[in-house]
């Protein structure tokens, strides 16, 4: 006696399912891994643009530092370097107002201090 009909249609659905599962699954993971190597070179690329931006600048910097004119102007401001013949002028602020003794507040007391009296009123001694 054969299968009825319905029961044959069921067979071959139900495994038409499961080599569709079967195939939906091992292409799970090749497109995970496909799309965390697209955000890795994302990543990558976005690290390579920093880099060629600091590159141009300290490159920009280094042409710099070798102009006699910028190195003079450097040495002028940072160091008080002065030609033969110029003079030097140093501008001195004004020192700042002393407060009188009875204005200075006390400091706290330290650790020191609060344990020591701590224990002298746990203890009661003077």
């Amino acid at each position: 006696m054969a299968p009825p009909k319905h029961l044959k249609a069921r067979f071959r659905t139900g495994v038409l399912g499961l080599v569709v599962a079967a195939l939906a699954l091992t292409g799970v993971a090749p497109a995970r891994q496909a799309f965390a190597q697209r955000e890795q070179v994302a990543e990558v690329q976005a690290k390579v643009l920093a880099l060629q931006d600091r590159n141009e600048e300290l490159t920009s910097r280094l042409n710099r530092l070798s102009d006699i004119a910028y190195m003079e102007k450097l040495a002028r401001e940072q160091l008080g370097v002065v030609r033969p013949g110029e003079t030097s002028y140093v501008v001195v602020p004004a020192p700042a107002p002393v407060k009188p003794v009875a204005d200075v507040e006390q400091e706290p007391e330290g650790l020191r201090e609060k344990m020591a009296e701590w224990v002298k009123d746990l203890f009661g001694k003077d």
